[in-house]
């Protein structure tokens, strides 16, 4: 059968609108976790999404509900759960009005892209065996190289169960053009979270925000820095909890309260939480109307886009939210949530491995013994407070004894006197390492955290691969045996301490059999 497309047609679904040059003019939208092309003529308007619709006395995959428009009552439906895919309703979605200029229904979509003109030519019609489709072509996208496909409306309105109301009027090209300009004026504008912190007010792109807390209370955390405020408990894990204000280089948050609310980021690797005094307002604004600011009169440029003037709330900063998503510091924090005791970790690993696998250089924790040394980010399951208290075993010189720890009893290892280094007494920033081994957890008593680093140089071997790290043969050999290596932006070299392989090593050396024999009290040795 020849392709419609070839003859000059165009088939049901794919009406063309404005069409010059063998072009049809469609609106892009994003729906369904598709990008959409929907030609101007089946598409009437775009109106933004109600909170909630109103039940109808008929059930189908994906109905929504119906709401008033201009008077009518118009059916909507979501085409997730018609393709399969889960439902999730989002911050500042549109509903899309279609027709085939007899019957119209209302579509849940995610956003408007604007408008595009489709070559007649370059599409490729589609179909499937056995399968009724919600689309008739596909095309490829000039500006971005995806995927569009054109929404079938014939199909949509004839599924099965979806309830549909006659058109009122009729499509005329006022109406079309109209309908042009609206779509033009939607996809140039950003819709902006506005948060007030501190004296500042922030604007932040809706889509950059996971979710809002209605408290961020920070608790105390060895995690706790010029940026860190400590931790909170969001979705069955410790999260850290930053100070906006001073990640972007504009001072920080007022002494006092704990902050108001807290604005949650997804960084792919785990969560961080911003603190905000409160959350303000959503607001939509011209691109155009997103001013750039002079380099070098903000702290952090390049984590921001703008300033913008928004009625009723002022002036506000416009963040870049892909930079502040890709902020190393960010990331780091992120990288260190840590599993509540009871919770599932949906297959993820716990604590600091979570992004480490992700990262094109592997992350590293700094941290005094006596000395600086660093070890793999992936090796460390969890970072926790100096215990005011633990059971003392007695065995060997560098098991202090055991801590419960989530239900599970925790060796506590002093790792500057397995090293060789001067025990020192225990301060604010003293913190323990608890390490994955074979199944169980050891916990490594260490002086204070320094930071989180990429690496930046290790010794190459012959093949230029990473050198093999060295066995570590004894305990107190081990800093003196460790490979060099360089993290962050830092000259010095540390050494590269394996906590696994040194634990098993202290393992074997603590074992029965492999102690020296001890003695009863008073006797002579």
């Amino acid at each position: 059968m020849p392709d419609p497309a070839a003859a000059g047609e165009v088939p049901d679904g794919a009406t063309d609108c404005a069409t010059g040059g063998g072009h049809v003019v469609c609106g892009l939208l994003s729906m369904a976790g598709v990008d959409v092309a929907l030609p101007l003529s089946a598409l009437r308007e775009v109106v933004p999404a109600p909170a909630e619709f109103t039940d109808l006395p008929v059930r189908a995959p994906g109905l929504l509900g119906a709401m008033v428009l201009r008077g009518v009552p118009l059916p909507v439906l979501d085409l997730r759960p018609v393709l399969g895919t889960p439902t999730q309703r989002l911050l500042d979605q549109v509903v899309v009005i279609v027709s085939d200029g007899e019957r119209q229904l209302g579509l849940l979509a995610d956003a408007v892209r604007g408008i595009g003109e489709i070559g007649l030519a370059a599409r490729r019609a589609v179909r499937a065996a056995g399968t009724v489709l919600l689309f008739s072509h596909t095309v490829r996208d000039a500006g971005s190289d995806a995927v569009l496909s054109v929404l079938d409306v014939g199909a949509v309105l004839a599924l099965p169960g979806v309830p549909t109301v006659e058109v009122g009027e009729a499509v005329d090209d006022a109406a079309v053009a109209e309908r042009t300009a609206e779509l033009r004026s939607s996809a140039t504008r950003r819709t902006l979270t506005l948060l007030q912190c501190g004296p500042q007010v922030l604007a932040l792109d809706v889509d950059v925000v996971h979710t809002t807390l209605a408290g961020a209370a920070a608790r105390p955390s060895v995690l706790a820095g010029a940026s860190c405020r400590g931790v909170t408990d969001f979705a069955g894990r410790e999260v850290a909890v930053l100070d906006p204000l001073a990640v972007l280089g504009l001072g920080g948050l007022p002494a006092g309260p704990e902050s108001g609310a807290g604005v949650v980021l997804d960084l792919g690797s785990g969560y961080v939480v911003l603190a905000v005094s409160a959350v303000l307002d959503i607001v939509r604004v011209p691109t155009d109307d997103v001013l750039p600011v002079p380099r070098f009169s903000v702290g952090r440029p390049d984590l921001l886009t703008g300033i913008v003037d928004v009625a009723g709330r002022g002036q506000c900063l416009v963040v870049d939210g892909d930079a502040l998503r890709a902020e190393p510091d960010l990331v780091t924090y992120a990288s260190v949530n840590t599993l509540l005791a009871g919770a599932a970790d949906g297959g993820a690993r716990d604590g600091a491995a979570a992004a480490v696998a992700s990262r094109t250089a592997p992350a590293y924790l700094t941290y005094s013994v006596g000395v600086d040394v660093a070890s793999r980010l992936d090796q460390v399951a969890e970072i926790l407070p100096y215990p005011p208290a633990w059971t003392p075993t007695h065995v060997g010189e560098h098991v202090l004894g055991v801590l419960v720890h989530r239900r599970a009893a925790v060796p506590v290892l002093h790792l500057p006197a397995i090293l060789g280094l001067p025990r020192t007494a225990p301060t604010a920033s003293t913190c323990l390492l608890l390490v994955e081994v074979d199944g169980e957890q050891v916990a490594f008593v260490v002086d204070t955290l320094r930071g989180i680093d990429s690496l930046t140089w290790q010794e190459a071997g012959p093949d230029g691969a990473p050198a093999p790290r060295p066995p570590v043969r004894a305990s107190a050999q081990a800093l003196r045996s460790a490979a060099l290596i360089g993290v962050g932006g830092g000259r010095e070299l540390l050494p590269d301490l394996d906590l696994p392989a040194l634990a098993r090593r202290v393992q074997a050396e603590t074992a029965p059999g492999s102690r020296a024999p001890r003695h009863a009290p008073g006797a002579r040795v």
